[in-house]
């Protein structure tokens, strides 16, 4: 059977111009398709989710992967492999997070100039503001929220990687987003919630996790990897 290559996109762009690839983003997925080719690898199928990232992300690694006379097979979109949406938590729980909790009320103050400093960075009150409303959904804390739940977006993610056919020799590569990635290599590991958390917070830009299915579950051989990145181009967002 054939190994499932998940990648994350690419670095993006700023918070407020998010589904687009940064220059550094470019760079990133260039040498990861570099990367890839000098591999000779098979690929028999390569998926995308629909956001433009992810989709940018694929289409300049089949590029290089394409060099040379080599044919691969043309990407296939599939908005199920997308990325639930920050921002629209951040619109749903912040102003009620803020009244509840004076300690995540500073934070997100602290965060939002932050940003305008540091528009990529993960650090500090911008991390930690994270966190608390990624949890918040993970625990449902909200049930009113009319948005995608952390149940159905695992169900979705869970659902799609399952309809991938690796029963080949060859590799199948999927352009995704970091939640999915952590979603799947911690399903292989059997890791909880709360767990899951630590598998997310580390994934890089452009980063390769590798799977390969055995009856009816994923066994994790490799996660977060960037042979192709130097420590200066290794980013979290």
């Amino acid at each position: 059977m054939g190994f499932i290559y998940l990648v994350r996109h690419a670095q993006a762009g700023t918070r407020d111009n998010y589904d687009v690839l940064s220059d550094l983003g470019l760079e990133q997925a260039r040498l990861l398709g570099e990367h890839l080719a000098s591999q000779r690898a098979r690929i028999s199928e390569i998926h995308c989710g629909a956001m433009n990232r992810q989709r940018l992300t694929a289409e300049i690694v089949r590029e290089s992967l394409n060099g040379n006379g080599r044919r691969v097979p043309e990407i296939k979109g599939d908005s199920r492999w997308n990325e639930f949406q920050l921002a629209g938590l951040y619109r749903a729980f912040s102003e009620r997070m803020c009244s509840e909790d004076s300690v995540f009320s500073a934070d997100y103050k602290e965060m939002i100039e932050t940003l305008k400093r540091e528009p990529h960075t993960t650090r500090g009150p911008v991390g930690r503001c994270d966190v608390a409303m990624i949890r918040a959904w993970i625990d449902n804390r909200y049930p009113d929220f009319d948005g995608e739940s952390w149940s159905d977006f695992q169900a979705r993610i869970k659902s799609i990687a399952g309809e991938l056919d690796d029963s080949h020799d060859d590799t199948i590569l999927v352009f995704t987003s970091a939640t999915p990635i952590a979603i799947l290599a911690g399903s292989a590991l059997s890791v909880s919630d709360a767990q899951l958390m630590r598998l997310l917070g580390v994934i890089y830009n452009s980063s390769m996790t590798t799977l390969k299915r055995f009856g009816d579950g994923l066994r994790l051989f490799s996660y977060n990897s960037t042979p192709h990145l130097t420590d200066d181009l290794r980013t979290f967002r």
